[in-house]
């Protein structure tokens, strides 16, 4: 990758990331003082998650055309709108409306995410997928963190709406910078040729996909780990801060902190991870990030102090920056063709909403009922079960750990999957 397009992929990554550090620790509160419920804040992020699942099509349509830039102009430059737009917005439905494109779970940040994610795995060196995206990734929380850190300060001088306006200016800088990104014109609409094609050890023993239907055991036991892994963590991202704030009497400063840790666990973590992967298999470091989920959340069910709160937020970096590399090297190990890096972004990204779709829905009904401290443990036996989905059906991806699990045993598991009708 070029130094044009290092500054344009990983500038509009981070720019346009940096806003989730106002979406998780302050967008609950924000819309609580707008007049919404808790009811209606979970059922808004559910929303915005099902709108979400329209960035399956966009990458499919991504790999077809050969280019992800567009698509993420377009989507950075929708954040960029709508968070101007919620600056002064009023109305209890408009809000809601501008908020399914802002949030953290809503399509145009969702489609930013996982195209970043494709054009990062497109543009990466044969066998060098997991380090490319652990780069990306790297960038995210530092965005984050710095507009936490600036929303620290700024709510309890202005008040936290007044964190939009530097925010949008950040969104605007975003689209810019993915301007700036030039992708080869020898990616486009070109079939492979033989030599370089992806190699892979051994033909898939799986039957072939029929139309839109896989029948890779394997991938959909992924499908459903990760859902199920969205699912438990979802709640846990909207209502920590509201938990910090009512129960444990947390000024609001300490919403940020928390978030702050998160990031800079996850910081730390993807760029090792992704290295790591790419020499010692996707399977350990999946499983470890499913389990450090799991026990995050059943610690928030027990802590008494806001303190132990922040310092548990480390576990939710290492486990969400574990997540964000391997998801997406697993499955782009899976499908075995450069040309489908779109395709295997949109599957992470797919699950990631549609599990938290399901989770805050599910999570609004049962927390005024259970109280804060039962939701997170409910969430935590959740994410146990998720674990075990790994742990007990979900296989190594990359091609070299398989051979070495297949010296050790008789029936060798499929490497490859159809997941569409993508030529």
């Amino acid at each position: 990758m070029d130094l044009r397009n290092r500054i344009g992929l990983y500038g509009s990554y981070f720019l346009g990331m940096a806003g989730i550090g106002f979406t998780l620790p302050y967008l609950p509160v924000f819309l609580a003082q707008k007049g919404l419920s808790d009811w209606a804040i979970g059922m808004i992020s559910m929303l915005a998650a099902l709108t979400s699942l329209a960035q399956f099509p966009a990458g499919i349509w991504s790999d077809r055309l050969g280019s992800r830039k567009p698509f993420l102009v377009v989507a950075l430059a929708v954040v960029a709108v709508s968070t101007w737009l919620l600056r002064t917005a009023e109305s209890a439905i408009w809000v809601g409306i501008l908020v399914i494109f802002f949030a953290e779970n809503g399509i145009a940040r969702a489609v930013g995410e996982s195209l970043s994610g494709a054009e990062a795995a497109a543009l990466a060196a044969k066998g060098r997928v997991g380090t490319a995206l652990g780069a990306l990734r790297f960038w995210k929380p530092i965005g984050i963190v710095l507009m936490a850190l600036l929303g620290s300060w700024m709510s309890e001088t202005y008040g936290v709406a007044a964190i939009l306006l530097p925010l949008a200016v950040v969104q605007t800088l975003a689209v810019a910078a993915a301007l700036l990104i030039h992708e080869p014109k020898t990616e486009r609409n070109i079939d492979l040729a033989p030599e370089d094609a992806v190699e892979t050890p051994r033909i898939s023993r799986e039957k072939p996909a029929t139309g839109w239907i896989p029948q890779d055991a394997g991938l959909w036991a992924f499908v459903l780990a990760m859902i199920l892994y969205h699912a438990a963590n979802a709640p846990g991202g909207i209502y920590l801060g509201l938990f910090l704030k009512r129960d444990l009497h947390a000024p609001e400063r300490m919403l940020a902190y928390a978030f702050v840790v998160s990031m800079l666990a996850w910081m730390l973590v993807v760029w090792p991870a992704g290295w790591l992967a790419d020499r010692c298999g996707r399977k350990p470091l999946l499983v470890a990030g499913w389990a450090i989920m799991a026990v995050r959340l059943g610690l928030v069910a027990v802590v008494q102090t806001p303190w132990l709160a922040v310092a548990n937020q480390a576990l939710d970096g290492l486990g969400n920056g574990l997540f964000a590399v391997m998801a997406a090297a697993w499955v782009t190990d899976r499908l075995a063709d450069p040309r489908r890096s779109g395709e295997a972004q949109v599957i992470v990204g797919s699950c990631l909403v549609l599990g938290s779709a399901l989770g805050p829905a599910a999570a609004a009904l049962l927390v005024e009922p259970l109280g804060y401290r039962a939701l997170f443990a409910t969430l935590a036996a959740l994410g146990a079960l998720a674990t075990a989905v790994v742990v007990f059906f979900v296989p190594e991806s990359l091609p070299r750990h398989i051979d070495m699990l297949d010296s050790h045993a008789p029936a060798p598991l499929a490497t490859t999957s159809d997941l569409s009708t993508v030529p």
